[in-house]
């Protein structure tokens, strides 16, 4: 059971972070997170996921909280780079929907955020995206690795080094949390091609999952990140072999330096012993996929995606800030840099201020003393590093610095972490939707629209389509109905809806043994604490 090569499928996983105000008083996060679900049950139509406590909704999304007590809503299979992003902004209105039933309720002060990182907890969120693929999986890191690392410069999410005590700016926040090349960790030793081959599908089906992105704004960096990534996995389906030539001699290295350049100029070591940037990268994938645009293998909307794909990437060679309106990261730029200029500090002092900061914070580091990185606690007379300082000072002075400035620095970096915290920020007080709604950006792409009915209904295409329309018939019915991404499951009759096809098209019953069998070794694991139904639908 295999797809015809032109057909793509692929889907998302949105991970939202979440707080909440009562009065002066944060919220606890369990809590906050079990009334969140609560919330969804009583306002949303939905069944119950077979698996977690989750909820399978009749978009055919599923809702439930993740590891590391945050909320995460996936998105249905959809099959074209429109109906991703239409979505993934459909995900959003619902999460922001029950975040403001959650406040309307409990009088309290909820927030949603697209976010990334948690500059405070040093923490990190993502976008997880998954394809449907048959590819030999064996080969797929070496040849998408090099994608994966230099779409950095139109994917990233823009903002300031988590793990920098002054103020980095980064095309890709998350990019800090990175630490293996190839991996099977997702909370920890995320690694930038992920193992996990849960294909969620029928025998003959693989699915890539990565884990090495992050939660966009944009909707033309969104659209590009999944039409790209597609047509990069369809050729090394196709036995293309893509990123043969510029294979990375130190791929965590290369993504800290394209992450850190602004400018997309700054080249990085291949295994040849030659050198390109992320702009040379990225148009040799786009030329390899030009020059098969006409082959049985690409999707009908590969022309499109290529041209919006060049058009990306010319804008980005000529001058990063011409995509100021269109991508995440030099949006934020731009509005970091405005913001910093009217605090009275210009942004081109920023690296200066950022040495003079690193070097007080390792000299603090060393020190076995407890003492905050302020003013009055490093530069007065008690201060555990005065040689540091006064090792500095020199610098500080050719530098055209002054210490009395260093507390607007350090306060400027608290203001600019909790805008990019807010930029995310769902609902009308975000910052990237106050820029939106004033007409300051240009990043909507033509054909994604109608989202308030992707809110309620599912793709017109594959499984998720069956899976949403059960959904909507089958929620409310008590306990009968139980939902999973391959399979809906009639507790009363035994039988099973077999979604193992993930572009099937129309309702298939079977016994239910016969599926939980099959596919037993191809979805998530059940759960250590199983439910009643759990136990009775896996025990053998």
């Amino acid at each position: 059971m295999v797809t015809r090569m032109s057909e793509r499928m692929f889907g998302f996983e949105t991970e939202y972070g979440i707080t909440g105000m009562r009065g002066n008083e944060s919220m606890d996060r369990g809590l906050l997170v079990d009334r969140l679900m609560q919330v969804a049950r009583k306002h949303l139509p939905y069944l119950p996921d077979a698996r977690t406590s989750g909820m399978f909704l009749t978009n055919g999304s599923r809702l439930y909280i993740d590891q590391g007590c945050h909320p995460e809503l996936c998105t249905p299979e959809c099959t074209n780079p429109w109906d991703a992003v239409r979505y993934i902004k459909a995900g959003e209105r619902i999460m922001d929907g029950i975040v403001s039933r959650m406040s309307s309720e409990t009088g309290a002060e909820i927030f949603c955020f697209l976010c990334n990182v948690d500059y405070i907890r040093q923490v990190t969120w993502g976008c997880h995206e998954s394809f449907l693929n048959c590819c030999d999986f064996l080969e797929l890191p070496r040849q998408i690795i090099p994608h994966l690392v230099s779409r950095t410069i139109y994917t990233g999410a823009g903002g300031f080094n988590p793990f920098s005590a002054g103020i980095q700016f980064t095309l890709s926040p998350r990019s800090a949390h990175i630490d293996q090349v190839i991996s099977s960790g997702s909370t920890n030793s995320r690694p930038l091609f992920h193992t996990k081959d849960e294909s969620l599908s029928g025998s003959g089906y693989h699915r890539l999952h990565i884990i090495c992105g992050e939660s966009l704004c944009s909707e033309w960096a969104e659209w590009l990140k999944v039409g790209a990534t597609a047509l990069v996995v369809a050729m090394i389906e196709a036995g293309l072999k893509p990123g043969s030539g510029f294979e990375l001699k130190a791929p965590l290295a290369a993504l800290r330096v394209i992450a850190a350049d602004t400018r997309c100029q700054s080249r990085v070591r291949l295994e040849d012993g030659s050198g390109a940037n992320a702009l040379q990268i990225q148009h040799h994938y786009l030329s390899l996929a030009e020059s098969h645009l006409g082959d049985p293998f690409m999707p009908l909307w590969a022309e499109q995606v290529c041209a919006r794909w060049k058009q990306t990437l010319d804008l980005l060679g000529e001058s990063p800030e011409r995509a100021r309106k269109m991508l995440d990261w030099p949006m934020k730029q731009a509005l970091y840099a405005h913001y910093a200029g009217s605090r009275g500090m210009e942004w081109e002092t920023l690296g200066r201020w950022n040495h003079v900061v690193g070097r007080l914070k390792t000299a603090l580091d060393r020190t076995r003393r407890r003492c905050p990185l302020r003013p009055d606690s490093i530069l007065g007379p008690n201060s555990p590093i005065l040689e540091e300082v006064a090792q500095l000072t020199p610098y500080v002075r050719e530098s055209g610095l002054r210490w009395d400035e260093l507390e607007m620095f350090l306060q400027l970096r608290r203001e600019l972490l909790e805008i990019d915290t807010r930029f995310g920020q769902l609902g009308e007080k975000g910052v990237f939707h106050a820029l939106d709604a004033a007409g300051f950006l240009e990043h909507h792409m033509d054909g994604v629209d109608n989202i308030e009915h992707a809110v309620a209904n599912p793709p017109a295409a594959g499984r998720a389509k069956v899976r949403g329309e059960f959904v909507r018939r089958a929620a409310g019915i008590g306990n009968r109905y139980h939902c999973d991404w391959s399979a809906a499951f009639d507790m009363v009759n035994k039988l099973c809806l077999d979604l193992s096809n993930p572009f099937a098209t129309e309702e298939r019953w079977v016994p239910m043994r016969e599926v939980a069998r099959a596919s037993a070794d191809t979805i998530e694991t059940v759960p250590p604490n199983p439910t009643p139904f759990q136990r009775d639908l896996f025990t053998p």
